[in-house]
């Protein structure tokens, strides 16, 4: 979920914007031509020259050389995140007939199946990593004993990140709806209030998880007040008149909540959440929720 940004700008601005963005992708280019010629290896088998995935090859490139200088298992890890993501856009371009000259439908060919054999060669170099982020990644592609080596990371300070409390409680989410949802709430206290994936991916997923198993287990209060979060941080939740129609309750709990919300809200925002600032709801109406 992205932050909500002017919907104009003045022309002068967008301008100078624009002009500014050119300047960045020449440089941007030049710099990494430059590396391609220091480090041939780092560029070799890509689609290069090419302008379908220029973006995803750049940055792959660069992940690359800094896996490179730098050896390490998360810098490995950023490198096979990324190549997959290259995988991924050089597939779809597979799968467009070219206009052009045949050798460079050959060389896109070339380029997709060099990525999956460089991903199954990093997968295979961290399948040994400790890394609790690698791990978690081992589990979610199946890997039944990176799963028990992510369980035994529960209690420990490995799996303080807003990402890894997600994956977390992804495990438990149909097992232990209560223990699920105090793992979302861990999930929002390591949210920092930085732009990035963490904003844009993992705490809409928090939020709107939280308020579907409120829903799920009858807490009514719960349930409408993190759908009022999720609509405070712009998610797609249901219009007024349906959390209204689905969640009955008086004007001035309805006001009461919606304080709370965007006090919550605020808090994520600025990456000041506390477990200590949702209420517990004590009403009888949270046993009566029809389903």
């Amino acid at each position: 979920m992205k932050r909500a940004h002017p919907a104009f700008y003045f022309r002068a601005t967008l301008l100078s914007t624009l002009v500014l963005s050119l300047f960045g992708c020449f440089e941007n280019n030049r710099n990494t031509n430059k590396l391609c010629e220091n480090h041939p290896n780092i560029c070799a088998k890509l689609n290069n020259k090419d302008g379908q995935c220029r973006h995803e090859r750049t940055d792959l490139i660069w992940k690359r050389y800094k896996a490179q200088e730098k050896p390490s298992d998360l810098n490995m890890f950023d490198e096979l995140l990324i190549t997959k993501k290259y995988a991924k856009c050089m597939e779809m371009v597979a799968q467009i007939e070219t206009t052009t000259l045949k050798s460079k439908k050959q060389l896109r060919t070339e380029a997709l199946f060099h990525s999956f054999d460089a991903i199954e060669a990093l997968e295979k170099k961290l399948k040994s990593s400790y890394q609790p982020s690698i791990i978690y990644y081992r589990w979610a592609q199946g890997d039944r004993e990176a799963l028990e080596q992510f369980l035994k990371l529960e209690e420990t300070d490995f799996l303080n990140s807003s990402e890894l409390q997600l994956g977390l409680a992804s495990y438990y989410a149909d097992k232990d709806k209560e223990h699920t949802i105090q793992l979302l709430l861990k999930s929002l206290t390591f949210y920092d209030g930085r732009k990035g994936r963490t904003l844009e991916k993992t705490i809409p997923e928090v939020i709107k998880t939280l308020a579907t198993l409120n829903h799920g287990l009858g807490k009514r209060d719960q349930a409408y007040l993190w759908a009022l979060i999720g609509e405070n941080l712009g998610l797609p939740v249901a219009k007024e008149a349906q959390l209204n129609r689905l969640y009955p309750m008086t004007n001035q709990k309805r006001k009461k909540i919606a304080y709370i919300a965007k006090k919550i809200t605020n808090a994520i925002e600025d990456g000041e959440f506390n477990k200590k600032m949702v209420p517990r709801f004590k009403n009888k109406e949270n046993t009566k929720l029809k389903k």
